[in-house]
């Protein structure tokens, strides 16, 4: 029996051995490796240079007194929501994805499901380790300088508790799947375990726990974090758990089941290609895919009812006009709320957490840190993404969209009446939270929450729109005029992936307008103040529904002006 399984896993490596070499077989390895070097390099001295000239991170110093005995429990929520998020995946099929020539070839062979799955479900776990313990020891360099503690232990206790989020992730998630956890017992485990930690996390906070009442599930994972300036022997407990977990997940490997990993297979196959060109909104949408989110059957207002599609008649217009634009706004409203209406709960918790987020970061950043507006630019924009459904399917089928008697920019501006209102609610979400953990923030919170709301979904907008093809007329013409495939580009090959990063970082930018307004409170924290962002906030908002209007024409108008440049230097052109 020992030689049999000897033989199946040495054929195994074999299989695998000439399948990487014909993958990677025409790979520049000088290139990679240069790459890489180039990386490490410009990453090492930016985390240096930042590290040295960054003061003022926080306000006042925060006494270790303080951050020991309120720090862990907040940590632990991160692992709190490690650990459920682990869940939910592993019940959806999550989260280890393999390709279809390995379900086919080697998970139905007789060799040990078990060995073919090892690897793929260390490579999941090595791959989240290392992301989020080299970005957890960036962020302890940086917040070392003002926190006691020396900047070489603050980092390691960072990439530790990043390795154990990977650990509770990854084997939480495995053992779901491999169990059948269904996915409403997965919902509640993970419900309970965040607000069970979150509720001992705000009593710390406020001075209200004592005793028993200061016991969270994951404080010994929280107090991980903070072994730059404490360690405790009894912290080992949570990696021993976490170890055992893993564990647990290697020996439970082999019953994961084959549909759902060939299915993950294919999707993030077209996952990782998005991701490569820069296709955020694509990105999503297959994120949603991997959970298997889909709207709901039934709304949840008005009765579940199809009515008979109605044919947009034109009327009769004024003069100078030659397309009727009165009944559309109407026909797309109603499109957008059929949507929302049908939005499922776990997106609508998604899109309330990411406002919630947004909200107390505002509020933290005013008071505490200007860290804090690192997640509340990423949460207003996730959640700008999360909200223009409407418009994004619209984009998506251009055929449909041509064929209305309407200009193609007051479609998409009117896709976006939908999507302004919910984002309007999730404003409200937002200040909320923001005036709970400062009550003294509410009347700000409230006056710039849903402005903020809509800020932050500028840069998810140009995403979305910026997505739509070009008009017909210009669609075989490049930016300057010329026939495509005609002229070489302008910039050299080795610069596409600066081109690559700008073109991810420029919606990003854009959204960060929510930041503006927070950051002149910090500076200017009065009344004067709110209503001057106000009416900045409105004026970017007004120059994004411009261009979403006159993309097109914009787009036409740029690509003349360079073809008539051209006819005009070309030899017998007009001088």
């Amino acid at each position: 029996m020992s030689e049999a399984v000897a033989s199946d896993a040495a054929i195994l490596r074999e299989l695998r051995r000439v399948r990487r070499e014909r993958r990677l077989g025409d790979t520049e390895w000088f290139d990679v490796l240069y790459r890489v070097y180039l990386f490490a390099l410009v990453g090492t001295g930016v985390v240096l240079y930042l590290s040295d000239t960054i003061a003022g991170l926080l306000d006042e110093p925060i006494p270790a007194e303080d951050i020991l005995s309120r720090g862990p429990s907040i940590a632990g929520i991160v692992a709190a929501l490690a650990f459920g998020i682990g869940l939910q995946n592993g019940s959806d099929g999550g989260p280890v994805s393999v390709e279809s020539a390995d379900v086919r070839h080697l998970l139905l062979s007789p060799i040990s499901r078990t060995r073919v799955l090892l690897r793929p479900i260390v490579q999941r776990f090595r791959s989240i380790a290392f992301a989020l313990g080299l970005s957890l020891a960036i962020v302890g360099q940086l917040v070392a300088r003002e926190l006691a503690g020396s900047r070489a232990a603050w980092a390691a206790s960072g990439a530790l508790f990043g390795v154990l989020l990977a650990a509770l992730y990854v084997g939480s998630a495995v053992v779901a799947h491999a169990l059948r956890m269904p996915r409403w017992l997965a919902t509640t485990i993970a419900t309970v375990a965040v607000v069970w930690q979150s509720v001992v996390a705000w009593r710390i906070w406020f001075d209200e726990a004592t005793g028993l009442g200061r016991i969270g599930p994951f404080n010994l994972d929280g107090s991980i974090l903070f072994w730059g300036i404490r360690e405790r022997w009894i912290d080992v407990i949570a990696l021993a758990i976490a170890a055992t977990l893993l564990a647990a997940a290697l020996a439970l490997g082999g019953r994961l089941r084959l549909q759902p990993l060939e299915r993950r297979g294919q999707l993030v196959s077209q996952l990782r290609f998005a991701a490569t060109v820069q296709d955020i909104r694509t990105v999503v949408l297959l994120r949603r895919q991997l959970r298997a989110e889909s709207i709901r059957a039934r709304p949840w207002l008005g009765r579940n009812h199809h009515p008979a599609p109605t044919t947009i008649v034109a009327s009769p217009t004024r003069p100078g006009r030659t397309t009727d634009s009165l009944r559309i706004p109407g026909f797309v409203w109603r499109r957008g709320a059929a949507a929302f209406n049908r939005l499922p709960l776990s997106r609508i918790v998604r899109m309330a957490g990411l406002a919630a987020v947004a909200g107390v970061s505002g509020s933290l950043t005013v008071t505490a840190s200007w860290l804090f507006l690192v997640p509340l630019v990423g949460s207003v924009y996730l959640l700008g993404l999360e909200s223009l459904e409407p418009l994004a399917q619209e984009v998506d089928h251009p055929d449909l969209t041509d064929g209305f008697p309407v200009e193609r920019g007051w479609l998409f501006a009117h896709h976006l009446v939908a999507p302004a209102i919910v984002l309007a609610a999730a404003g409200l979400v937002g200040a909320a939270a923001a005036a709970v953990v400062d009550p003294t923030h509410a009347a700000a919170a409230f006056a710039l929450g849903i402005p903020l709301a809509w800020a932050g979904a500028i840069g998810a907008v140009v995403t979305t729109v910026g997505d739509a093809p070009d008009p017909v007329e210009i669609q075989m013409t490049t930016l300057t005029g010329a026939d495509r495939g005609a002229e070489s580009p302008l910039a050299m090959p080795e610069f596409a992936g600066f081109k690559n990063v700008g073109k991810g970082a420029i919606p990003v930018v854009l959204s960060a307008i929510a930041a503006g307004p927070i950051a002149a409170l910090r500076l200017q924290p009065d009344a004067a103040m709110v209503g001057r962002s106000v009416v900045g906030v409105a004026l970017c908002l007004a120059v994004m529904i411009w261009w979403v209007i006159r993309r097109d024409r914009l787009s036409v108008a740029i690509r003349n002006f360079f073809a008539a440049g051209r006819t005009a230097s070309a030899p017998g052109g007009n001088a």
